[in-house]
């Protein structure tokens, strides 16, 4: 028996109701590589002269290390096509690197069949667009925005972190894409089309009457509008500032000529422009402007939905494993991408971080199952206690907003056109930024005492930090809401007629307040920026030096310095930016642009304060994870977003002095308007989509989608289910084979071992017998 001896073994297989056998030919050597053959039925072979092949390279290693992967057969001559396209797929496969090049080597030296005719041209051009796509890709990241920076942070911190700072570029993209939207088809057409001028006529506007002609009113509203201009100027001039400290208080503000500005709601006008190089073609700017708007949040809902469907299809499979969280935690945690020794050691510490958690995970479920009776009744009464408490200091919370609201609101109309001298500007100031500041305050303070009390509650490590985000959520979520809500109650005192002048003296509200919303939610997003800076520039990196450069040898002075990272806690200011933006989108239509430029700006300040002053998280945030976490929260916030936006579109009537929508009931009438101007048979459809003779069968027929999917969804788990442990068999049978057939050849090579030895046995014996014969 030498060393170049097969062992050849036959599996025949049935399949379907072919007349003949149909099977796998598995052939070994003594090297450890085999070929595994379909053998086809004689029918297959004569309709396809080349039966499909694969070899099954098997590589032992000391320790047990094996792998397997399947590559076309290459003891048989192959077609060009096909050894390209498994060229093309060795990439993904999931073995080492040196493997990968002796695999390509044995793939480009085996023998290959040249492709002729229209074969050789098609496989020509998709070799040319294959490289073209690969160049251009290779082309677009050496030029992608902060393609370096998200690199240094992936090498040196890992892809749990820099899956934040890719949110930020999301972001910023889908910020981009909605300045353009509405620089297009808003900005663009103010600018470059020309609209009649708003003529005032009337004397006095305080002796105004709206209960006659649409001319006139219209005219009437023109007057409002030059009233509320001349006040704002008015305003302007009396103010006792310097130049430069004027404009810098107007720009963080968006008051005096910024509040007449093309960035906030009220400097658009009511009018159809018309472009007279074309011909005289009219543009309706204000159901552009709800249009814009409405597409922009329709279009940003549906990227967030295809961002977390993506999110949580990885998730998903991220988490098939749960059952051997610690194989893969051991076996898959390790981040390859870090290049660095400390980044290294910290993310040691992350895994050795995460077995922790999950065995206080087990030990929890464990101490949870052996609680008494006395002891579950006092854990039930702290949460109890620590939920009064939440609800308490969120209740203040409220209350704060609310005040700080209606006060400054009250004090700024005292105070505004009264002004005689500094102290005076100085307190209009402080009272335009109360509301900001509580606001910003309290989002530091709070969430603080909150990570402080979820700890007494003995939840699992994973539930506190859900159940802390959630809480921070809300808060951030609710003080905006109140802060609209606050300005909603204004607007809500003033009467139905504005009889005998723009606005009723009984009124308290702005002569514009959808300008005075914007406003509002414009200088929470300066303020939010500024707050980023003083708090990595001013706080954190003096704490850094302080703690890792003066007490270096002291514990006090290391407590200092160590700044750690937390990934949830900074994901929640981006994504309160970015409701802040939703919100004010429509009274003040380039906020965007100042978002735009606000995410660079805190990228880069989320950069310093992680790559300097902060140390890695020690919570392990895999990229999945962390994805499905991120856009979770922003669709949170995006439909909380949306219910105030939509009732003041559908109920709140527009101011009289300024806007696209000034002297309509509400903004919505717009749309009904247009809608009343089309055809008969589309306003038919269009008004019987918002009947409920449409809307009862929609629902039912939704809600019986929603159930066949959830049917084939259930049907599909089960299958998935079957299929793991059919593969779990399949794995069973494989082992018993693999185990039967070392049993064969392990007795076969006893026997042949034992043949010898009984050959050498007699040739020993009758090499004797003759010696005795022959004595």
């Amino acid at each position: 028996m030498t060393t170049k001896t097969e062992r050849r073994i036959k599996l025949v297989v049935q399949e379907g109701s072919s007349d003949e056998d149909e099977g796998i030919v598995i052939t070994f050597n003594s090297l450890g590589r085999g070929t595994v053959r379909r053998r086809a039925s004689q029918r297959n072979r004569r309709c396809q002269p080349t039966t499909t092949t694969a070899t099954l390279v098997h590589t032992s290693r000391r320790g047990s290390d094996t792998y397997l992967e399947v590559l076309p057969d290459l003891t048989q001559g192959v077609d060009e096509e096909e050894t390209w396209e498994k060229l093309q797929q060795i990439r993904a496969h999931a073995v080492p690197m040196e493997e990968k090049r002796k695999l390509k080597r044995q793939l480009q030296s085996a023998p290959t069949l040249r492709t002729r005719g229209l074969a050789a041209f098609k496989l020509s051009r998709r070799k040319f667009l294959t490289q073209a796509k690969n160049r251009l890709r290779e082309m677009i990241s050496k030029i992608e925005l902060w393609h370096w920076s998200l690199r240094y942070v992936e090498g040196n911190f890992g892809t749990g972190l820099v899956a934040f700072f890719t949110f930020i570029k999301w972001l910023l993209y889908l910020n981009l894409f909605t300045c353009g939207l509405l620089a297009v088809f808003i900005l663009v057409p103010q600018i470059i089309f020309t609209h009649p001028k708003d003529e005032c006529t009337m004397e006095n506007s305080q002796s105004l009457d709206f209960g006659n002609s649409s001319l006139e009113y219209d005219n009437q509203t023109n007057c409002c509008y030059e009233e509320y201009r001349m006040e704002v100027l008015r305003d302007k001039q009396n103010s006792n500032r310097l130049d430069v400290i004027q404009l810098v208080q107007d720009g963080v503000q968006g008051t005096g000529e910024l509040e007449l500005s093309y960035l906030f709601y009220g400097s658009y006008p009511r009018h159809t422009l018309v472009l007279e190089q074309a011909g005289g073609w009219r543009y309706n700017l204000p159901l552009a402007y709800l249009l814009v708007v409405v597409v922009t949040l329709v279009l940003s809902l549906v990227l967030m939905v295809r961002a977390a469907a993506r999110g949580l299809t990885e998730s998903l499979r991220s988490s098939e494993g749960q059952f051997y969280q610690y194989c893969n935690l051991i076996f898959g945690g390790w981040d390859y991408c870090i290049e660095n020794n400390k980044a290294a050691t910290v993310k040691k510490k992350a895994i050795y971080n995460e077995l922790c958690n999950h065995i206080e995970t087990e030990k929890y479920i464990e101490e949870k199952d052996q609680r008494t009776k006395r002891e579950r009744c006092r854990l039930y009464f702290v949460r109890l206690f620590v939920n009064l408490m939440v609800l308490f200091l969120l209740s203040a919370s409220i209350a704060a907003i609310f005040y700080s609201t209606s006060h400054a609101f009250e004090k700024l109309k005292d105070l505004k056109g009264n002004s005689e001298n500094e102290w005076d500007e100085l307190k209009i100031l402080l009272y335009e930024y109360l509301p900001s500041s509580v606001i910003v305050t309290l989002n530091i303070i709070i969430p603080f005492i909150l990570r402080i009390l979820v700890e007494v509650e003995h939840y699992t490590p994973n539930f506190i930090l859900v159940l802390t985000l959630i809480r921070t959520v809300f808060l951030r979520l609710a003080s905006l809401v109140v802060l609209l809500f606050s300005i909603y109650k204004g607007i809500s005192k003033c009467p139905e007629d504005y009889s005998g002048g723009c606005i009723s003296e009984k009124c308290d509200q702005p002569k514009c307040w959808e300008t005075y919303v914007g406003q509002q939610l414009y200088k929470l997003t300066i303020l939010d920026l500024i707050i980023m800076f003083i708090s990595t520039f001013l706080v954190n990196l003096p704490r850094k030096c302080i703690g890792h450069k003066l007490m270096r040898r002291n514990r006090i002075g290391a407590a200092i310095g160590d700044i750690e990272f937390i990934i949830p806690k900074h994901v929640l200011d981006i994504v309160y930016g970015q409701t802040l933006c939703w919100l004010g989108m429509f009274y003040s239509p380039l906020l965007p642009a100042v978002t735009v430029f606000k995410l660079i700006c805190v990228f880069y300040i989320k950069y310093f304060d992680c790559t300097v002053n902060s140390s890695q998280s020690s919570q392990l945030y895999r990229t999945s994870r962390s994805n499905s976490l991120f856009i979770s929260i922003l669709l949170v916030s995006f439909i909380v977003t949306i219910v105030p936006v939509g009732y003041s579109i559908a109920e709140i009537k527009p101011s009289v002095a300024c806007g696209p929508f000034r002297g309509l009931t509400t903004i919505w009438s717009e749309m009904v308007g247009v809608i009343s101007e089309s055809p008969n048979w589309l306003q038919a459809v269009l008004f019987f989509i918002g009947t409920a003779g449409f809307a009862v069968p929609a629902i039912i027929i939704l809600i019986l989608a929603w159930y066949y999917y959830y049917a084939v969804a259930a049907a599909n788990k089960h299958m998935v289910g079957l299929l793991k442990n059919q593969l779990i068999l399949e794995g069973h049978d494989k082992q018993f084979l693999l185990a039967r057939l070392n049993h064969m050849i392990k007795k076969t090579s006893e026997e042949e071992e034992t043949a010898r030895s009984s050959s050498n046995a007699e040739d020993e014996t009758g090499h004797s017998n003759d010696q005795t014969l022959e004595a």
